[in-house]
């Protein structure tokens, strides 16, 4: 299973992924996105449409590189 990682840092806020989602996994708090793993299908639709490449597919055991 894997688990999608927003790194906010890069994050416009464009909303593009929001709308893409098909399982309506990510969600927006404050000035970042949350991504809920025990929704997210790791099918990276969200990653292909994000215009800053903000969200990264890592599997769940896995952390971000900075």
């Amino acid at each position: 299973m894997s688990a999608l990682i927003a790194e906010v840092r890069a994050c416009q806020g464009c909303g593009a992924c929001l709308l893409t989602c098909p399982e309506h996994a990510i969600r927006p708090r404050a000035a970042s996105l949350v991504v809920h793993p025990d929704r997210c299908t790791g099918c990276g639709e969200c990653v292909e449409v994000c215009p800053v490449d903000a969200i990264v597919l890592v599997s769940a055991s896995s952390e971000p590189t900075p």
